[in-house]
């Protein structure tokens, strides 16, 4: 359809619209008018009618932190948080043993949680050599940072030799020296690299299977991170990450900005060149660059002011240096990207912010910088943040998944400095709604209820629907620098929407700010990317 008006709906811009605004006219892709049913026909004498019959019209969500070539890979291997049974190390080993027998080389694994095994630990290497038969047995924790491995796995990476630790990372070692076989950090690295070469075929493939997802949950756009060389959450298996990202891009139906993960701003260029990467006026942008401050709460490597409650032997570890961190923010900066850093403890996100002072105080000008995770805050940061226009890109359905251990790891006064959505907010900072697919699911309700809805974890930073629908509409197209382009239901814009079974506003609260369960039985009945439907529930709405 060129040209449709939708009628007979609740309209959120992402705030509510007066009652008399019921309807949205498109035409060629862009919203031509938003008002009473009259007037859009007024503007649109021609266009197709669609009456969806009181449901809600809402702007397009955007998930501005995903990792689209691992959640492709994810979907290769063992998978230990789509629904598997596993309670248990015996659960875990069981489920190796079967793979090991099947395929006889590498076992990969990924979302393993050992919060949620009945031992509360994760499995060693000598438990994963007998599992293993002998093959390479590699499980990543759910947090993308740290990895258990097999005595084999451990020698195939190099990590078995004294002084095997790379910068940046960590080993654990028993009482006779030998790995544990836990790693963290840079030192994931190296066993990543023994992840078999996945092809072109198969990418594709896990592509469509994830894009037909997102599209059901109304996204409309997200920020991709790929690496270009070892340096990343996949090490050297990742080092191609933005090359195959380049052959899958072109048949998304997204709007797609690309940031890239290494050391030299100027591998942007080279990848500007790739037109199916870089194409602005198809919705294809490479326009930032991604740097590691920390690690994270889950594997006790997020870099803290003080040791963590339940590990008084750390305080996390600081990834990156601020000499080498400052050179690559002022090349980035200087070169007009933008600059998104991982900061998840209070003291790599203190460094960031004086990071971003200085670079802003030596080399002034307009920017659209950001932090992503942004997980534990000081008020001084987040003062810091808000005066120097510094954009948090949060995941709220972290508040949900990590409940069951993330008070005993922050202890009684950090954890009320969790996730501070709400002082972010009234401070000035915008936020902007994300996943870090395949880290975390992609649905937006469930991360919406889980920003409203704190549930004991920090109560006090609970914020309304309406600040949680704006982090996934307004807050991420500020994000990505497009705030007049999309995340509004407004004249003039990209026709980026939803057509959603009920209203997520007007959801009975349980208490001042926060959603009732009602919010998990909405659905998305509709998406448009760009005056296009990609996903349709309804008869009315033909899907393309």
């Amino acid at each position: 359809m060129n040209a449709f008006i939708l009628t007979g709906a609740r309209v959120l811009l992402p705030e509510p619209a007066p009652p008399a605004c019921d309807a949205v006219a498109v035409a060629d892709g862009r919203i031509v008018h938003v008002g009473p049913t009259e007037q859009c026909r007024e503007a649109l004498p021609s266009a197709v009618e669609i009456d969806i019959a009181g449901r809600t019209v809402a702007p397009g969500f955007v998930d501005a932190h995903t990792h689209p070539m691992i959640m492709s890979v994810f979907d290769q291997h063992l998978r230990f948080d789509e629904g598997a049974a596993v309670g248990s190390i015996a659960d875990v080993l069981t489920m190796v043993a079967e793979r090991a027998r099947a395929t006889n080389t590498t076992v990969i694994g990924f979302g393993l949680d050992d919060a949620l095994l009945a031992e509360r630990r994760l499995p060693t290497a000598a438990e994963l050599d007998r599992a293993g038969g002998g093959v390479p047995v590699v499980l990543m924790r759910r947090d993308g940072h740290h990895a258990v491995a097999s005595t084999a796995a451990l020698a195939a990476a190099g990590l078995d030799r004294p002084g095997a630790v790379p910068s940046g990372g960590h080993i654990e070692l028993a009482a006779d020296g030998r790995p544990t076989g836990l790693v963290g950090e840079r030192a994931v690295e190296p066993l990543l690299g023994l992840l078999p070469e996945p092809s072109i075929e198969s990418l594709t493939t896990a592509a469509a299977k994830w894009t037909a997802r997102l599209l059901g949950q109304g996204i409309t756009g997200l920020t991709a991170f790929c690496q270009t060389s070892a340096e990343g959450p996949s090490g050297e298996a990742g080092a191609f990450e933005a090359v195959g990202w380049s052959a899958l891009v072109d048949a998304l139906p997204f709007d797609v900005q690309t940031v890239l993960i290494g050391g030299d701003p100027a591998l942007v260029d080279d990848f500007r060149a790739i037109p199916a990467l870089h194409a602005p006026h198809r919705r294809r942008r490479v326009d930032g660059i991604k740097l590691f401050l920390d690690g994270t709460l889950g594997g006790a490597t997020a870099c803290m002011h003080s040791p963590f409650a339940d590990r008084p032997d750390t305080s996390g570890i600081r990834t990156l240096g601020d000499d080498v961190a400052y050179a690559r923010m002022v090349a980035a900066h200087v070169a007009g990207l933008q600059i998104c850093i991982h900061a998840i403890g209070d003291s790599a996100n203190r460094a960031a912010a004086q990071l971003f002072a200085r670079l802003l105080a030596e080399h002034p000008g307009l920017h659209r910088h950001r932090v992503e995770h942004a997980s534990v805050l000081d008020d001084a940061t987040i003062a810091a943040y808000a005066t120097l226009g510094i954009t948090c890109v949060v995941q709220p359905i972290d508040i949900r998944t990590e409940a069951h251990w993330l008070r005993q790891r922050l202890g009684a006064e950090r954890i009320e400095r969790a996730y501070p959505l709400r002082s972010l907010i009234d401070a000035g900072v915008v936020i902007a709604g994300s996943s870090d697919a395949p880290i975390e699911a992609t649905d937006v309700f469930a991360a919406m209820d889980a920003a409203c809805h704190r549930r004991g974890i920090a109560d006090a930073q609970a914020i309304t629907p309406l600040a949680a629908l704006r982090a996934y509409t307004t807050g991420a197209a500020h994000a990505r620098g497009q705030e007049g382009e999309a995340g509004r239901i407004e004249a003039g814009h990209r026709a980026d929407l939803v057509v959603l079974s009920a209203d997520p506003l007007s959801a009975a609260p349980l208490a001042a700010g926060q959603l009732s369960a009602d919010l998990a039985t909405i659905s998305v009945d509709a998406t448009c990317i760009g005056g296009t439907f990609h996903h349709s529930t309804l008869a009315a709405i033909p899907c393309r």
